[in-house]
């Protein structure tokens, strides 16, 4: 019975027992931690600024040369002051580095100060054979020890002397993959067709930006942590492309551009710098560190107290990130958080060093929207965003990165 007299009130409409009062929504879904489209694809997004190259094939190589050698190593001790045959440590028995050490080299032992003059040096030379010297050319003659570094200073020729023996050093082959990437949209057609709450204009919208926000992720991640390989697929061969961290690892056995930050042990200072100087010697003096929560407060931390060379300079944005310069004794870190380090829990003490003017993204395909793939007849609609793309990272030793890392130590 409807009522006849009385105040009506909410209650009398109860939104939980009755439809008809209408309830308000936000016509926007907020998303946790986006930054936009692509949200956390910080890597990515900086490469995309820069000038792409473009490659013809899914495996694609580049070749680097360090630059002409000045050092020898020691093979072997040499008790004594007066000894005048030295053997060097990377000769095999090609006799390649001999060849650097012609009659008339000058020699300093960095850990002594003696210097050595070539004599007699016997092309190919071996380390049974060796080369011979005169001791003490300047310095204090002192005992050698194995694998003590010996400085190539100059070389010296005297008058009407026929040319020296040539030398050279080869160049390395370094490759890496294409990678395919995607991420699919699908609705069936009726839903494609629905007013949303969150969206008035249908569905499909939103589903592109979490389909780009995958692929982004998808990317940046390969980017970092990938590693180069070449599996058997379904329809012909699935590459991998190599991410920074595989090219570190593949430098050595032990490279020194890797730290393990000990955990909540912390990490010796000492062993923090012998990290950075690992990197920061080559390439460009500045360096982007893009970290996770642990790792940035553990270098921001350690900076603040203005100690052994490390100062916080200024802080700046740049395409968005906040990025707080830190000068080293080595050069500038520029520090910066990474939205994905911090989201992700195994990432949060994790860092990864990068000189951005070593690393190329190459591209067969750019990243793009490729619409209306559904089956032909099939009561639905399908597109995907699809990329095929690589990183060329050149001349790892100038890149690193850090885990297990948040906290500094004396020592």
């Amino acid at each position: 019975m409807s009522a006849i007299a009385g105040l009506l009130a909410v209650a009398n409409y109860d939104p939980t027992t009755s439809e008809e009062l209408v309830s308000e929504y936000q016509e926007t879904i907020l998303v946790r931690n986006a930054k936009g489209i692509g949200a956390g694809a910080t890597l990515f997004g900086l490469m995309s600024k820069l000038k792409p190259e473009n490659t013809e094939t899914t495996e694609f190589k580049w070749f680097e040369r360090d630059p002409v050698t000045t050092t020898v190593y020691i093979q072997g001790a040499v008790s004594g002051t007066t000894n005048t045959t030295i053997a060097y440590a990377d000769a095999s028995t090609t006799g390649n580095v001999y060849a650097l050490t012609p009659v008339g080299t000058i020699l300093r032992n960095t850990r002594t100060g003696e210097h050595y003059r070539v004599t007699a040096n016997t092309i190919p030379a071996t380390i049974s054979t060796g080369v011979t010297i005169t001791r003490a050319f300047a310095g204090t003659a002192a005992a050698i020890n194995d694998q003590d570094t010996l400085i190539i200073v100059t070389v010296g020729k005297d008058e009407g002397a026929t040319p020296v023996n040539a030398a050279y050093e080869n160049a390395s082959t370094i490759g890496n993959y294409i990678q395919t990437f995607n991420s699919t949209i699908e609705l069936s057609n009726a839903f494609k067709a629905s007013k949303l709450r969150t969206d008035i204009d249908g569905p499909l919208r939103e589903r592109r930006i979490q389909a780009l926000e995958r692929v982004s992720r998808h990317i940046e991640m390969a980017y970092f942590l990938g590693k180069k390989n070449r599996t058997t697929g379904t329809n012909g061969y699935v590459y991998y492309t190599g991410g920074i961290k595989d090219a570190v690892d593949n430098l050595s056995a032990s490279p020194a551009q890797v730290l393990n930050g000990n955990g909540g042990s912390g990490v010796a200072l000492s062993a923090l710098q012998d990290w950075m100087s690992s990197f920061m010697n080559y390439g460009s003096d500045a360096k982007l560190f893009l970290c996770g929560p642990k790792s940035y407060a553990a270098i921001s931390t350690f900076a603040l107290s203005a100690t052994n060379g490390f100062r916080i300079m200024n802080s700046e944005t740049v395409f968005g990130m906040n990025i707080q310069v830190i000068q080293t004794p080595f050069g500038e870190l520029d520090l910066a958080m990474h939205p994905l380090f911090k989201e992700i829990p195994g990432l949060n003490d994790w860092g990864f060093v990068v000189d951005l003017s070593l690393v190329v993204q190459k591209q067969m395909e750019p990243l793009f929207l490729e619409s209306n793939i559904q089956t032909p007849g099939q009561d639905s609609y399908k597109e995907q965003f699809r990329a095929k793309l690589g990183l060329k990272l050149k001349f790892a030793e100038a890149f690193g990165y850090a885990y297990s890392f948040s906290k500094v130590i004396a020592g």
